[in-house]
This record gives C-alpha cells, structure tokens and sequence, in this order.
C-alpha cells in the first residue's frame, strides 16, 4: 500500500519537508499574507478610475433629471388651457359665441 505523499509523487511526507517549527511556518504565512495583501492593493487601483467614472456619471444623471423636470414644467404650463386661450387672442382669434350645425343628412351643404 503506497502513502499518501508516494501518491503524488513526493519523497517525503509534507510535513517534513517544510521546515519545522515557528520560522518555517510564519515564512509560509507571511508569503500567503503578501499575496493576498497585493491583489487587494492590485483591486483597488483598478477600481478606484472606475468609482471616479461612476461618480461622473451619476452627476450627470441628476443633471439630466433636472432638466427633464424643468422640461415637463415648462410643456406643461405651455399646453395649459389658460395658456393656449392667451396664445390664441394673441393671434386676434376670438371665442365661437353661437355656433351653428350643418346637418350633411339633409341635403344642407354648398354647391358650387
């Protein structure tokens, strides 16, 4: 029966073979812990470009909020009927005071 470390090809067991006590495993740790350190370091300047990007463009976002509001207002009063009354006797239209029907029906139209 082969040994676990024979398996995978190793002379000795693992545990020999890194060296033994505090120094050797602090070495290891620190190694894992550098690592780890620089591809937090390595994520963060990456995305701190992207954060200042981002930034831009949710000011611009609420910039073009305002002006879709201030738009909405601005159509709004635009299209109001009080608005649209002034507009028209501006133009000198005056308002229908008694209109009259023609009913098509009854052979009540123009002919030239």
């Amino acid at each position: 029966m082969t040994r676990p470390h024979q398996r995978f090809g190793f002379k000795e067991p693992i545990g020999r073979q890194i060296p033994q006590g505090a120094m050797g495993w602090s070495l290891l740790v620190l190694v894992v812990w550098l690592g780890l350190a620089g591809l937090y370091v390595a994520q963060i300047v990456g995305a701190a470009p992207r954060s200042d990007k981002l930034q831009k463009l949710e000011t611009r976002v609420n910039y073009l909020q305002r002006d879709i509001m201030a738009l909405e207002d601005s159509t709004a009063k635009a299209s109001s009927l009080h608005a649209l009354a002034e507009r028209a006797q501006g133009l000198g239209l005056v308002p229908v005071q008694d209109p009259e029907y023609i009913n098509p029906a009854a052979h009540a139209f123009v002919r030239r």
